[in-house]
């Protein structure tokens, strides 16, 4: 038995015990279940992986979104040359 089978084993009876009449089952490593969109029901697919590096351990710091988005001069330049170019701007 593959390493973290087991976990996800249980993870899976999780899902299926919240998800309760919405479980599916499971095919091709895949869990499926029932979701709602717009009152409409549709099916939705759930993989499980156990990754090699956990989440949050030193070898894989999580990173952080950037704080702002800032143009160089010349981004902004090439920026302003193709909404002209386009007739965008």
């Amino acid at each position: 038995m593959a390493k973290g089978q087991i976990a996800k084993d249980n993870v899976e009876s999780i899902i299926a015990a919240a998800f309760g009449e919405n479980y599916i089952g499971t095919v091709d490593k895949k869990i499926y279940v029932w979701g709602d969109e717009n009152g409409e029901k549709v099916q939705v697919a759930i993989s499980l992986t156990c990754p090699k590096t956990p989440v949050g351990s030193a070898a894989a710091p999580i990173s952080e979104a950037p704080k702002s988005m800032e143009f160089t001069q010349e981004e902004t330049q090439t920026l302003e040359e193709l909404l002209k170019k386009f007739d965008l701007g």
